[in-house]
């Protein structure tokens, strides 16, 4: 794999992912007005920023083996 091919891939995993992520967020912005209190609206976006972390950590990890 040369290096052209490895930017184009890379290009298309995080294309891929911030797809995932912005549908991922588009959900938890409509389940969010549906909770009851305002705490558990800090905790759905708090479990919301984990989850987004830990895709873009797994992401990184698959570059990083490619």
């Amino acid at each position: 794999m040369d290096h052209n091919e490895s930017v184009r891939q890379f290009e298309h995993l995080m294309v891929r992912e911030a797809e995932h992520a912005h549908s991922a967020a588009t959900e938890l912005e409509a389940i969010v007005l549906l909770l009851p209190s305002e705490k558990s609206r800090q905790l759905a976006q708090i479990k919301a920023s984990h989850q987004q972390a830990k895709e873009f950590q797994e992401l990184a990890a698959k570059v990083k083996e490619n």
